[in-house]
């Protein structure tokens, strides 16, 4: 079930969905995480391109919901949850040229970070939480294994797991999913989709199921729909 509704200068989408499980790491090789993603043509006009991530001439603007993000915020460690939390027994040695005693650099936010964290220090919001500004990430893509973070993320979003069916409102009696995510109608990107006053605009949706190891393309998705914004 999806609901999108705008107070005029800012647009919101509510989402439920049935989840039986809760999937929130990707820690340990064998964990895949539960998502949700909106998506949006970034060009107004002619036909919307092809579904699946757009294509070549056809960019597509995507909002992407990650519980593995959801858990990282409030966890007080680096603002990530990280293989220290998933398994607090762990032996670890340490860093080369790293004084005896444990981490000491001022650049690291947690053990996992610093000189030897290749994905902090090349800017990837995957491992650098502090790129983040909510639990969901603000992307493009122009066909298959093109997704590319945008360089400003400007949405923001939080999911609630509900183990015993929606609260209020819900589309599911068993555990369910409950996420809204919000953004202005404008922004100053051109990479970003703009919503006008009594325009229409097509919207897909897809959802991954982490107890079924669905990651990537492994997915369920929507054909396009088509929403309006009122006058």
């Amino acid at each position: 079930m999806v609901k999108m509704a705008t107070n005029g200068q800012d647009i919101g989408v509510w989402a439920n969905w049935g989840d039986q499980t809760l999937n929130n790491t990707t820690i340990g090789p064998q964990d895949f995480r539960d998502q949700m993603a909106i998506q949006f043509p970034v060009q107004d006009a002619g036909a919307p391109p092809f579904q699946c991530m757009g294509q070549s001439g056809g960019t597509v603007n995507i909002w992407r919901w990650n519980a593995e993000w959801q858990k990282d915020l409030g966890t007080g460690v680096a603002g990530m949850w990280d293989v220290d939390q998933q398994y607090p027994s762990i032996a670890w040695d340490y860093y080369y040229e790293e004084p005896s005693g444990g981490v000491t650099y001022t650049n690291r936010t947690g053990r996992s970070a610093g000189p030897f964290n290749e994905g902090i220090w090349s800017g990837n919001i995957m491992s650098d939480p502090s790129l983040r500004i909510s639990s969901v990430e603000d992307l493009n893509a122009n066909g298959f294994s093109t997704l590319t973070t945008q360089s400003t993320q400007n949405v923001v979003g939080n999911g609630l797991w509900e183990p015993y069916g929606a609260l209020k409102g819900g589309c599911c009696n068993g555990p369910t999913w409950r996420v809204v995510m919000k953004r202005s109608l404008t922004t100053d990107d051109p990479n970003d989709v703009q919503f006008t006053s009594g325009s229409s605009f097509p919207v897909a949706f897809a959802v991954w199921d982490g107890s079924n190891v669905e990651r990537n393309g492994m997915k369920g998705i929507s054909t396009w729909f088509t929403a309006q914004m009122p006058n």
